[in-house]
């Protein structure tokens, strides 16, 4: 059986680590050739491809940057991102000399695949499954609606585009993408409850079938470092509490909630008199102070995942403060190495954090909560150590690669018996 997985980057962002680690596992399995197919390569793997969807790089850049001005027209806010892509080109035919039995789409948002190239896909007669990433697949164009509802029946004059024209950038994609979902009838995959239950919702879906199956992770890289060697290796003191950030542009994107997570700690910092350390990767600074007293290093871009692994370790507590999300890898990342996780109540985190037994959850958006949630893990080692031992086996129960291509392998024998 071979199962082809097209993500546009192979390494970049959240959703390419997820496809590549599944692509992985699925490998490790022995029953199927997995082959990961990405518009940007930046590895010498040699099981993943870097598809020709052009001519020429040079068409390809042109293209694309065509692509981009006439979305930059539309000028996007800041909000949420927004992207569309409307353009052929022969990533079809690129597929069809692979020849799989599976085509399994990821995030293919960046000017990779339009809903017209979909269409092209769906003549090659191939099952295709959908794991959707973000929620960019049943939007007109935003890869988060925050408070938006147009989604369930159709997107129109979006609230994300600050100009309005003629034609509705957002209401010709969401168009485009019901015809081409139409010819494609995909088995979409919702990483998580509160996921799954928004793609049923969602018009464009609805008619589909949907399955929850979940991200996985290697237990073997992610695994409790003792830490003091964890500490010692990243050049850290022995001594204090250390409470650890991360995400990718961590202290930018609004939708990660820095600005949430300086809130909780300067409420931290007034009642407590520990010696507190706050550890922050996927930046390497902050444009603002932050109001509590508590000394912060900023680790930068962790790209390695030993050196993630030795961060989780280090830490006491890791903290998840996202106003949306669906299911984050560093939440399983931390849970694999024993660290407890406090988070906010959103999207797929409460799949993960079970409350007061791997971690603790938070109101959404309550700065106290998440507040008092890092100070109950904080205040007792025994308690601590009890819940990092329960997060540990969360993750090797339910996330693991062996545990979790076989769900996938069993979803994927199912459609090639019908």
């Amino acid at each position: 059986m071979k199962i082809l997985h097209l993500n546009t980057f192979e390494n970049r962002g959240g959703a390419a680590i997820a496809a590549r680690r599944l692509h992985t596992a699925l490998n490790q399995d022995g029953r199927v050739a997995s082959t990961l197919g990405v518009k940007e390569k930046d590895s010498d793997a040699a099981d993943v491809v870097a598809l020709p969807c052009y001519r020429s790089n040079i068409s390809g850049k042109i293209l694309s940057k065509a692509n981009d001005k006439l979305l930059s027209w539309y000028a996007p806010k800041a909000n949420t991102f927004f992207s569309a892509y409307l353009l052929p080109n022969r990533l079809a035919s690129a597929i069809k000399t692979l020849q799989p039995d599976i085509v399994h789409l990821h995030w293919i948002a960046g000017n990779f695949i339009s809903p017209y190239v979909l269409q092209q896909i769906a003549s090659l007669s191939v099952k295709t499954v959908w794991t959707l990433h973000d929620t960019w697949a049943f939007t007109g164009g935003c890869h988060y609606f925050r408070s938006c509802q147009k989604w369930q029946q159709q997107c129109y004059n979006c609230p994300e585009l600050s100009r309005k024209f003629p034609c509705d950038l957002a209401k010709l994609q969401w168009q485009m993408k019901k015809r081409a979902y139409k010819k494609l009838q995909p088995t979409v995959i919702g990483l998580s409850k509160q996921f799954a239950a928004d793609i049923e919702q969602s018009s464009l879906f609805k008619n589909f079938q949907t399955v929850q199956l979940p991200n996985t992770i290697d237990t073997k890289i992610f695994r409790p470092i003792p830490k003091d060697i964890a500490r010692n290796l990243l050049g850290l003191p022995a001594d204090g509490q250390y409470i650890l950030f991360g995400a990718c542009s961590a202290t930018n994107d609004p939708r990660k909630g820095y600005d949430l997570l300086k809130d909780a700690l300067d409420i931290l910092s007034s009642h407590s008199q520990k010696d507190i350390i706050c550890l922050v990767f996927g930046a390497s600074h902050s444009k603002t102070t932050p109001p509590h007293h508590f000394t912060t290093h900023f680790l930068g871009e962790l790209r390695d995942e030993l050196t993630l692994a030795l961060a989780y370790s280090a830490a006491d507590v890791f903290v998840c403060p996202s106003r949306e999300d669906n299911l984050p890898n560093t939440v399983m990342e931390s849970l694999a190495c024993g660290t407890p996780v406090v988070g906010f109540a959103v999207g797929g985190i409460p799949d993960m954090v079970e409350h007061k037994i791997s971690g603790m959850l938070a109101t959404p958006h309550d700065p106290k909560e998440l507040a008092e949630g890092i100070a109950y893990i904080l205040k007792n080692q025994e308690r601590r150590e009890s819940i990092g031992r329960a997060a540990r086996r969360k993750v090797e129960e339910n996330y693991s690669y062996p545990v979790v291509s076989r769900q996938y392998i069993d979803l994927y024998e199912q459609l090639l018996k019908r």
